[in-house]
């Protein structure tokens, strides 16, 4: 598949658009992963459409531009110009993962009329990294670049309201955090694993709950849904675009 670069304002982003069809569905990766995140969802994929995947700055084929830290605020900035950028003419379902999860969420929350669909997966707890004992205040993302995590906050609080589009939020398998043995649970005290576990998939219920959205659950594998679990993320990508073809062909029915 072809890699097209885009400017985004004064540095070019790497992305790949495949497929035709409305709606076009737009991969948002989580902190330091590329476009190839999406490859087992994209997949399984059952209903073909246009996809855009693409890598922030600094991650895969993407320049990184002479900055060091910023907010997830602009991280869904830089999105809305990329796409921009495209000419893709829309409209849009964003699936979003982890950090990508929040990033997809502030973008909804600023341009809400670009979009039709809305998929979280497994979407960051960003006041958990604040309510540590030792605060985690940046999350590394691509080559020198850091996310900075308190001033972020406010655009993530913001968002967390309810869509007038359809939304689905999955959360990772419940027990993950107990059995994942690559976690240093030390950057997490005072919690325990299991107040972890407990605390991650009631974050992942009141985002459902904030934005009005329907909440499930993956059977497999831990954070990386779309990896571990990628018929869960693909069938929920199909709903969405079967939802927005629906609307379109009863609007022209009128």
């Amino acid at each position: 598949m072809a890699i097209t670069m885009f400017d985004v304002g004064g540095y070019k982003l790497a992305a790949e658009i495949a497929g035709e069809g409305s709606p076009t569905v737009v991969f948002i990766s989580g902190a330091s992963s590329g476009r190839d995140a999406w490859d087992k969802a994209i997949a399984v994929l059952r209903t073909p459409t246009t996809r855009l995947t693409y890598d922030r700055p600094g991650i895969g084929d993407s320049e990184t531009p002479d900055l060091t830290s910023r907010t997830l605020g602009a991280a869904a900035e830089e999105l809305h110009q990329l796409v921009s950028a495209t000419t893709l003419p829309g409209p849009f379902i964003l699936v979003g993962h982890s950090l990508g999860g929040l990033i997809a969420l502030i973008y909804s929350a600023q341009w809400p009329d670009d979009l039709v669909g809305l998929v979280l997966v497994d979407t960051s707890d960003i006041h958990l990294n604040l309510d540590v004992a030792t605060p985690i205040l940046t999350a590394n993302d691509g080559n020198h670049l850091t996310f900075d995590i308190p001033a972020s906050v406010a655009d993530v609080t913001r968002s967390r309201r309810p869509l007038t589009i359809p939304a689905i939020v999955i959360a990772s398998r419940p027990g993950h955090w107990l059995e994942d043995e690559t976690i240093d649970f030390t950057r997490w005290h005072p919690f325990t694993p299991t107040q972890l576990d407990t605390r991650w998939q009631s974050h992942q219920q009141s985002l459902a709950k904030d934005l009005a959205a329907t909440h499930k659950v993956a059977r497999h594998g831990g954070h990386n849904i779309q990896s571990d679990d990628p018929t869960l993320v693909a069938d929920s990508i199909d709903t969405l675009i079967d939802l927005a073809r629906r609307r379109v062909r009863s609007l022209k029915s009128r």
